[in-house]
């Protein structure tokens, strides 16, 4: 298999992140079939909107300045989210890549397996909501790719019932984007400060809360490089920047 391109971007700006997440989505569109892993964070934290949400009643704009968050918008579907304490990961391939199956659930199972093995990587005993398991009737059948936290999504990563990672993915012609948050803390009071509605605190949980001390940023991102190499068996070339 193809060796994949891994990109360490780091913290930026919102608008460069969701800037590079759709270059990268084009260039793939182009004929690029080198698969990416990019891995990074924001600074200042920001809250993201949904493709199709409004602005006016998906996000407390007032509370935004007031706490220096930025606000921009994703080229994905779902839901406002809060983008703080988290590493967000995004994944962007051909949909001819024999890795993938050809439609968005396949694909989720695929990214599932390597934001599992991430998160047991880090001792972590998460599991996948499919059909069948014990979480399964928690899905929000009337969600489509649901990026909040308020419910899961088939094949999103649970721990103890409560959420952990929200992910949400576009799809064009010849290629697809998939990102998502990994929370390694949440503050429900900022959130509902910034989202009208929020998210309920017992539905949501963090690497933080979950094994009881704080993780240093790179140690989780070194557990999500590894997690999707032995998950998905792959290779990455020298990262980038």
């Amino acid at each position: 298999m193809k060796p994949w391109k891994y990109i360490d971007s780091g913290p930026n700006l919102g608008v460069y992140n969701m800037a590079l997440d759709e270059e990268l989505l084009a260039r793939a569109q182009a004929g690029e079939d080198r698969p990416v892993l990019r891995l990074y964070a924001w600074q200042p934290a920001a809250v993201s909107l949904g493709r199709f949400q409004k602005r006016e009643t998906a996000v407390n704009a007032e509370a935004c300045k007031r706490l220096g968050l930025d606000i921009v918008r994703r080229i994905t579907g779902g839901r406002a989210v809060l983008h703080d304490k988290e590493l967000t990961y995004s994944i962007i391939a051909r949909t001819d890549n024999p890795l993938f199956p050809g439609n968005v659930l396949g694909t989720y199972k695929v990214i599932a397996a390597g934001l599992l093995a991430g998160l047991r990587n880090l001792g972590i005993p998460a599991e996948i909501v499919a059909r069948g398991s014990r979480h399964a009737e928690r899905v929000d059948k009337n969600a489509k790719d649901a990026a909040c936290f308020s419910s899961p999504s088939w094949y999103e990563i649970l721990v103890q019932g409560r959420k952990i990672v929200g992910s949400a993915q576009r799809r064009v012609s010849g290629a697809f984007l998939q990102h998502g948050s990994i929370l390694i803390d949440y503050d429900p009071h900022q959130e509902a400060a910034v989202i009208p509605g929020g998210c309920a605190e017992d539905v949501v949980t963090s690497i933080r809360r979950e094994l009881g001390r704080a993780v240093p940023f790179d140690e989780v991102k070194q557990a999500f490089v590894r997690g999707f190499q032995e998950a998905l068996g792959i290779e990455f070339v020298e990262p980038e920047q």
